[in-house]
């Protein structure tokens, strides 16, 4: 299922205001984050929705020269205050960048957005055309969209603004051209995140979640990673 909607207007990002200081990354969280920094090639890395700048750092202290972006102006001095640096810029709003060359860094990481973009093809070959060798992204697992009733436009509205469902091959229908999908891993499994739940936030309970996780079913999971390179 996928609403279908062509842009939203840059008002709609201006109402959105600052990330929600009420629902602070969790261990699980964590687990993701490490997921996708150990995977990544050496040199510069591009954070699509860096949010309170959580990825970026990791990266930093990994020893990545970091970037990143966010669809308004509060955001982007939220994550440029976190992280002491003025490494996000706005951008990326309805999947199109406005302020990054063709191959202008080593590792594209985009989590959590895509199922936002009205147009994720769009989305997915913007993120390749800017990357020089990978591109990460992860999304929902087999999620049902589910929609409300908007009080003001009387229209269905989806929950969370998750405009997509993705599943195994989802991503392989989305890749430009010189582009293509070389892994595809559901993780976060439902005992995962319980696990998660009850155990300190350090380096070695994200571990101990990482050899759970890879032990389970996939049926349970809550994300899906996808990496994609260039075809040779």
């Amino acid at each position: 299922m996928s609403f279908k909607i062509d842009s939203f207007p840059d008002e709609r990002f201006e109402v959105m205001g600052k990330p929600s200081p009420g629902q602070p990354f969790g261990l699980i969280d964590y687990y993701r984050f490490h997921l996708v920094c150990r995977q990544l090639v050496p040199g510069s890395v591009l954070d699509v929705g860096a949010y309170f700048g959580d990825f970026l750092q990791i990266a930093r202290e990994d020893g990545h020269e970091i970037s990143g972006t966010e669809v308004n102006s509060a955001r982007v001095e939220v994550a440029n205050s976190e992280l002491a640096e003025n490494a996000v810029v706005l951008d990326f709003r309805n999947g199109c960048f406005k302020s990054f060359r063709d191959a202008a860094t080593d590792n594209v990481v985009c989590m959590e957005v895509v199922e936002h973009v009205p147009d994720d093809g769009l989305a997915v070959s913007e993120l390749c055309r800017v990357a020089r060798n990978k591109v990460f992204i992860t999304v929902p697992f087999r999620e049902r969209i589910q929609s409300v009733l908007c009080v003001h436009c009387n229209k269905l509205t989806p929950y969370s603004g998750h405009l997509h469902t993705y599943d195994y091959g989802s991503f392989s229908q989305l890749v430009p051209s010189g582009w293509k999908v070389t892994k595809e891993l559901p993780f976060a499994k439902r005992i995962t995140r319980i696990l998660a739940s009850n155990l300190p936030n350090c380096k070695a309970s994200i571990s101990v979640l990482g050899f759970v996780d890879s032990l389970l079913p996939i049926k349970s999971a809550r994300w899906l990673m996808v990496v994609i390179e260039p075809s040779k």
